[in-house]
């Protein structure tokens, strides 16, 4: 079974969440704590491959290749944001197309403007509904994979309310979105409001339960429980690396630049050497040169 028809077993037995991965190691390492699926983040693919914050600064061409050595590295699905598909209705079948070549199952498009930002950034424009619905058609067409599952994503709530971001979500799935995604929702009331409107449309629901303090904080089984079948853990992984990585380096340097300050924060070298497989590779180099 592919893992695009693998990430569509998961929702149907429902609730799931996708790990955020921000490189080859955290991929690996959502795979090894028992995450069914990986999200690749637009907003935490700034920060690790150009040092930006996300307001559409990063390049499709340059999200592929991060996704891609994502994909390399695990075998279960990767569910990899596509921004706004980086601009109009041929960029947006290019996207697709790229996404599906660097090993990805799911992508989430959204109706911003450009330059877009992060959904829980102030100041996002829209396209028009009508627009979206243009980029989603163009996608839909160019999907070759038809398990590869395609979420359309409105920014729409914090710019033009309640019922435009379900209007809009209406339209998206009538012409052949896959998923449905309310991003940066504000109370567990709106979520509620959210999933009696939309379940009747018979498109799963997806929540992002990123701790950015705009959104609930809810586990995943009240996450459900509102009606959403899943979720996204998205930058919390970076953001416990950049805690630790920064208190880590902080140490050192205070106390001398010793690495016997530090040892105590760090895998032993040998422990990620087994990690990252030197043992496999060492066995299979012998193979051929014993």
């Amino acid at each position: 079974m592919s893992r695009s028809a693998r990430f569509r077993e998961l929702l149907r037995t429902p609730p799931f969440v996708c790990m955020g991965a921000h490189d080859a190691v955290t991929a690996k390492l959502a795979e090894q704590a028992g995450a069914p699926a990986i999200y690749v983040s637009g907003f935490v693919a700034s920060a690790i491959v150009a040092g930006a914050p996300d307001v559409g600064l990063l390049s499709q061409t340059e999200m592929f290749d991060h996704i891609r050595r994502i994909c390399r590295v695990t075998n279960i699905p990767v569910f990899a944001d596509a921004d706004t598909g980086y601009g109009g209705v041929l960029d947006a079948a290019r996207t697709i197309a790229l996404w599906e070549e660097a090993g990805a199952s799911v992508l989430h498009l959204e109706d911003q403007a450009l330059p877009k930002k992060c959904g829980h950034f102030a100041g996002k424009q829209l396209v028009s509904p009508e627009e979206m619905q243009q980029k989603l058609r163009a996608m839909l067409d160019a999907r070759r994979d038809p398990d590869f599952f395609i979420v359309a994503r409105t920014d729409s709530l914090a710019v033009t309310g309640l019922d435009d971001a379900i209007a809009r979500l209406t339209g998206y799935a009538k012409v052949g979105a896959d998923g449905l995604y309310v991003d940066a929702i504000e109370s567990v009331e709106q979520m509620k409001a959210i999933s009696d409107r939309l379940r009747p449309l018979g498109k799963p629901l997806l929540f992002n339960m990123v701790r950015s303090g705009k959104s609930p904080f809810l586990s995943l089984k009240e996450v459900h429980e509102l009606g959403f079948d899943y979720a996204l853990c998205p930058v919390e992984p970076m953001l416990a690396m950049h805690k630790a990585v920064k208190t880590m380096m902080e140490r050192f340097m205070a106390e001398g630049c010793s690495t016997n300050a530090v040892a105590g924060l760090m895998t032993p070298f040998e422990e990620f050497n087994e990690f990252v497989g030197l043992s496999e590779m060492i066995g299979r180099e012998r193979r051929y040169t014993p």
